[in-house]
């Protein structure tokens, strides 16, 4: 399992459709995933720390697992199929949840827990930045290319 990073949410345009984007910075590898908007508002606010006045569907799970004695450890996304992510909940009790990716990240970014992949899911859905070795673009450049690139992608691009 190799750790990556939560890197924000993305609109792709013209469909404005949620990317959320990990990122393996390793190999400067960037795992992206097509989530609903509800999860991506979630997301959103969470990342922002605002909180809601009324506890949202995460933060009621988060509750629950408190008032039960359990924490989230980490989060894995152990598969991918026809662009479809799975993810584990990895609990303190060991014992493991099934979960969608997006509501797993969701959980990740309130706690501040670790998220793992598998390697051949990174292998498989990775998106690669290349920097040039001699003279590195500027950051702006690059963001502007990755940009343009998830501009030009769809889901199905990750079906196997």
């Amino acid at each position: 399992m190799l750790e990556l990073e939560f890197s924000g949410i993305r609109i792709q345009l013209p469909a404005n459709q949620p990317l959320l984007l990990l990122k393996y910075s390793e190999r400067n590898l960037f795992l992206p995933l097509w989530i609903g908007a509800p999860e991506a508002s979630a997301i959103a606010m969470s990342e922002q720390g605002l909180t809601p006045p009324r506890p949202m569907t995460h933060d009621l799970m988060l509750s629950i697992f408190e008032a039960t004695g359990v924490s989230l450890e980490r989060v894995e996304i152990i598969s991918v199929h026809n662009a479809v992510f799975v993810a584990e909940l990895v609990l303190s009790n060991g014992k493991r949840v099934d979960s969608r990716s997006s509501d797993a990240v969701a959980l990740a970014v309130r706690t501040q827990c670790p998220i793992y992949c598998a390697e051949d899911v990174l292998e498989d859905a990775g998106v690669s930045i290349e920097l040039e070795a001699e003279g590195e673009e500027a950051p702006e450049e690059q963001l502007r290319e990755f940009r343009e690139f998830l501009d030009t992608i769809d889901p199905e691009d990750f079906s196997s």
